[in-house]
């Protein structure tokens, strides 16, 4: 017997249980989303952080990571944000929702 025999060819039923795997991780999933400082009058804008949104709370770091945050919202994270980066010229602070799909990565 070769070596190419030995392996065990997928079935239906292995793409099914591998179906499964992904709808399961993907329902739980913690949608992404990035926080992005406004200057100006939208003259600029800069990425302040990255977070994750789970069902039942949200955590979020800035990018320099000295800002880490766990609240009950994003709108709180994002109010958080904008009071700390006030003095620094920032007018306003946004959320920006990433996608998740693998299309959108690719794409």
């Amino acid at each position: 017997m070769n070596e190419l025999a030995e392996v065990e060819q997928p079935t239906d039923l292995d793409d099914v249980f591998t179906a499964l795997l992904h709808e399961v991780a993907l329902e739980g999933a913690p949608r992404p989303f990035a926080v992005v400082e406004e200057y100006g009058d939208r003259e600029d804008v800069r990425v302040a952080g990255y977070g994750l949104a789970y069902d039942t709370h949200v955590q979020a770091n800035s990018v320099e990571g000295d800002f880490p945050l766990k609240s009950e919202d994003v709108e709180r994270v994002r109010t958080l944000f904008e009071i700390s980066s006030r003095s620094s010229g920032v007018r306003r602070v946004h959320v920006v929702w990433l996608e998740t799909t693998t299309a959108a990565q690719e794409g």
